[in-house]
């Protein structure tokens, strides 16, 4: 994303992180950039720690959005085992975009071989839109918060939120307020069904 959309979505997780502290939610971040998508904070209540770590965040770089939803269910299966979680809810603050396939990140391999060819956006797309299923096949909520802002859209995320079932918004110049307030009203939505 953009350097000011990713500030913004930077602003709403810290927003988010601070509300959860009051509604006793637990907020995990996970960023997708260069070639995989890392876990920057466990499912945790503390304002603090999510914080220092978004500050020091680069922006930039290739997106393995693949990746990023699929590490996403990997933590709300790992939360449910281990805590009383009554719903799990991922929060998808993208442009909708990929160019890094799954296998380039979880195969270290792939990554040392970089003359591979690239996959093509149809190979993308399918292997995005099978993570969405699996989305909806774990029972989770998905809210995708669509920050494209392009005249003709070459985004997935309109697709993900479809196939997962989830809330699609299309908020491409929303401040951090503004994703903050529809996340918390998706949120409230979901805990009051």
């Amino acid at each position: 994303m953009a350097l000011n959309r990713m500030q913004n979505a930077k602003g709403a997780a810290l927003k988010l992180l601070a509300e959860s502290y009051t509604s006793r939610d637990q907020v995990s971040i996970i960023p997708f950039r260069g070639d995989f998508a890392e876990v920057l904070f466990p499912p945790s209540k503390s304002i603090a720690m999510a914080r220092k770590r978004l500050e020091r965040l680069p922006c930039g770089g290739d997106s393995p959005l693949a990746h990023g939803l699929t590490t996403a269910v990997s933590v709300g299966l790992n939360t449910e085992k281990s805590d009383d979680v009554r719903r799990i809810m991922i929060v998808a603050i993208t442009d909708g975009r990929a160019n890094i396939s799954l296998k380039r990140s979880t195969d270290p391999e792939a990554t040392v071989t970089s003359d591979a060819p690239r996959p093509s956006t149809q190979e993308l797309k399918d292997e995005i839109l099978e993570v969405a299923g699996k989305i909806y096949e774990a029972r989770m909520s998905l809210l995708v918060i669509d920050t494209e802002n392009k005249f003709v859209s070459i985004s997935f995320a309109k697709e993900i939120a479809r196939v997962a079932q989830g809330k699609y918004y299309y908020l491409p110049n929303a401040s951090n307020a503004v994703i903050s307030a529809t996340t918390k009203d998706a949120l409230s939505t979901l805990k009051n069904s």
